[in-house]
């Protein structure tokens, strides 16, 4: 390992290669990191700067035969350097850049090539396949022959117009650019290359996270147990996830772990999660492959079903992916069980419904995260639950899951009819994220029809098809005179609901034309002829055709037409599902919607081993204590805090060990928080706690009242 060094020194070496990993992603700086760092050379030969600060590179022997280094950490650097160079030796060729009285072969030749080395490319870099045809194709310096929509490409232009634009000489460029320093790191066999990238801040383009757990994945390999998993498992789930995985692997975690990872923090809970699990690196890449393929299932609508990738491209354009961790889980379950498509689509058509439900009643959708997270779990647990008892359980998945969806309480809650019916009249469409408008307006046009308008979703994005209110958002006299005396809270109540709304595909604005305007067409100032309601294909328009006028009558009558479509949609769910006679009712600790209060616990399960207790206090202490006998140090440390742990006694504190004592004279759900809290600052998945309740009468759903 070394200290500062001039980057001259650096790349000086007529065998040396410098091999860029192919575990190492493509090239990635952005045009604005070019025009700093050559900025920052112009400022350095304008006021004659002795050193600029470039950066570390780290890298290690490539072989112990040849001088070649593989770079762990630095290829931005050295590419972006190596156009610059490349860059102006071309320009100077061309005419673009004065020469000065630099020597451009020594030059070339100490940058740019080994040419001592009795290979037949003996360019000193080499970046990973599809970089290193767009870089080798500049040395040509012929320009009909760059490699087009490469970074390698566009940053060379960049820095060959900087150049031109310039006043700088080659010589000037050349001097100013072995005023950099780095710190080279050159690793040896008994460096930890992981450690020592995990600790650098490098200048330029962050890592994503994907990156960091791609070369934690494959750095600690051998160079041939590199080369063929990242091509045999990494690649693969680069292109599955569009060349992002960085999300995909998210959700990959929340599967595994039960909770969800925040951005930053992805690729250290990846690493916890490898160093626990202890999964063999080729067992663990098959894994996450398999678990990309059902990725880019569900993303794209590509298992080759055409009823199933229509409804999975209907919930895509709810334009969200909180519910990709259970599509994940649930995809891998039928494969595993062989489901037939009628069951897989039951399941994917409650999971839509649940949806729909919700956006009309604006219950929000973050509750929903943890939720997802956990689904396919709590309907697993109830298979296991009855193997457990010797109980056999026939009923297919999508019953289970109606089963569990409507236990969910507070902001995770099934919406009922009655729900639905008290919240569409008012519910302001016009208002909401433009994913649920593009979704509730395709599915509400399209209903289940086959022949249905597939290109809605795409048409209101692009705004050739758009949502028109019938009633205007501004009001003519003539309007206010066609509602009545009430036209202000009429307009104030309906203008922004579904009532109010339709679609229309005539790219035109029929702004506060009257109603019998927008229904029958009119001739505009230009004399052109703009049709009507009268004329529109959409059904969500056929009611319109047969009113004469537009006032609260027609609208309330609209909406009821409207209502009564979107629960024939989207009927309110039941399940066949009858749970086992229990002498409790187990509920996971991550079901942090569900209510406590009032509950009555008989026991808990803590990593699968089961503990009676009599109240929640016992519960709480217990789990303490068995947090602390597997931390005791940080459990130590955060008593010390004075959180929720404490070091000394008081009256409304109960004992884990010497000098810790937990709050415990406390409500329930506040005892929750605590143990919340615990498993947060442990790093202990909270799925591991489930409580045994007292059993209450299962909830009654709609259709069982009616």
């Amino acid at each position: 390992m070394r200290d500062a060094t001039k980057i001259s020194d650096y790349f000086y070496g007529a065998r040396t290669l410098f091999i860029i990993p192919l575990y190492q992603r493509k090239y990635a700086w952005q045009q604005k990191h070019c025009v700093r760092l050559f900025e920052d050379l112009k400022k350095i030969h304008r006021e004659g700067i002795y050193s600029h600060f470039f950066g570390s590179i780290v890298s290690t022997k490539a072989s112990e035969t040849e001088d070649d280094l593989l770079i762990i950490d630095g290829q931005q650097r050295i590419t972006t350097l190596s156009l610059l160079i490349l860059a102006g030796i071309n320009a100077v060729a061309n005419g673009d850049m004065e020469k000065g009285d630099e020597d451009i072969e020594e030059v070339r030749k100490n940058y740019l090539f080994a040419i001592r080395r009795r290979v037949d490319r003996k360019i000193k870099l080499k970046p990973i396949e599809g970089d290193l045809e767009a870089y080798d194709a500049l040395f040509n310096n012929c320009p009909e022959d760059f490699a087009k929509n490469s970074g390698i490409t566009s940053n060379y232009q960049l820095f060959y117009q900087m150049i031109k634009a310039s006043d700088l000489s080659f010589t000037d460029l050349i001097e100013a650019i072995e005023r950099l320093i780095i710190i080279d790191i050159c690793l040896d066999s008994k460096d930890n290359p992981q450690l020592i990238f995990e600790s650098l801040n490098s200048c330029g383009k962050d890592l994503e996270e994907a990156d960091k757990v791609r070369n934690y994945l494959l750095m600690s390999l051998s160079p041939t147990q590199q080369e063929e998993y990242y091509h045999s498992y990494w690649s693969k789930i680069e292109k599955l996830t569009d060349g992002e995985p960085t999300m995909f692997i998210r959700d990959y975690l929340t599967i595994e772990n039960g909770s969800i990872s925040n951005i930053e923090d992805l690729y250290f809970d990846f690493k916890t999660y490898d160093e626990v699990n202890h999964l063999e690196r080729k067992d663990l890449l098959e894994k996450m492959l398999k678990y990309a393929r059902f990725y880019r299932q569900i993303v794209k609508g590509e298992t080759g079903n055409k009823r199933i990738d229509r409804k999975l491209w209907q919930i895509g354009n709810i334009g969200t992916t909180v519910h990709l961790p259970f599509f994940l889980s649930f995809f891998d379950y039928a494969t595993i069980h062989e489901l037939d498509e009628d069951e897989i689509f039951k399941v994917l058509d409650v999971v839509e419904n649940f949806w729909a439900r919700r956006i009309i009643c604006n219950y929000p959708a973050n509750a929903l995260q943890k939720m997802f997270a956990i689904l396919h779990t709590d309907i697993t647990k109830i298979y296991k639950r009855h193997e457990e008892r010797d109980v056999s359980l026939t009923l297919p998945y999508s019953e289970i899951l109606k089963y569990v969806l409507l236990r969910k309480q507070g902001t995770a809650s099934f919406p009922s009819d009655n729900e639905v019916r008290e919240q569409f009249p008012t519910r302001q469409i016009y208002r909401i994220p433009s994913s649920y408008r593009y979704f509730l307006f395709e599915r509400m046009e399209n209903e289940n029809s086959p022949e249905a308008n597939d290109t809605i979703v795409d048409k209101m994005k692009s705004g050739e098809f758009t949502i028109e209110h019938i009633m205007p958002q501004t009001l003519t006299p003539q309007w206010k005179q066609e509602l009545g005396n009430d036209w202000e809270n009429i307009h104030q109540s309906y203008l922004h609901t579904f009532a109010n709304l339709t679609l229309t595909g005539f790219n035109i604005s029929y702004s506060n034309h009257s109603f019998s305007e927008k229904k029958e067409g009119y001739i505009d100032r230009k004399g052109n002829k703009i049709d009507g309601f009268d004329n529109s294909a959409f059904r969500l328009s056929n009611y319109l055709k047969q009113c004469a006028k537009w006032t609260l009558v027609e609208i309330q009558e609209r909406q009821e037409i409207l209502l009564s479509n979107f629960l024939r949609l989207w009927p309110m769910i039941s399940t066949a599902y009858t749970p086992l006679e229990r002498e409790y009712e187990l509920v996971s600790f991550d079901d942090d919607e569900y209510e406590l209060t009032n509950r009555s616990i008989l026991g808990y399960r803590y990593r699968d081993e089961r503990h009676s207790v009599d109240n929640w206090k016992d519960m709480l202490v217990q789990v303490a204590k068995l947090m602390y006998d597997e931390n005791p140090s940080t459990m130590a440390y955060l008593a010390s805090k004075g959180e929720w742990l404490h070091e000394k006694d008081r009256k409304d504190r109960s004992k884990v060990a010497d000098r810790c004592y937990i709050y415990s004279s406390c409500s329930t759900n506040t005892k929750r928080s605590c143990i919340s809290y615990l498993f947060k600052e442990l790093g202990i998945p909270s799925s591991i706690l489930e409580f045994e309740l007292v059993p209450l009468v299962e909830k009654v759903t709609d259709a069982d009242s009616e």
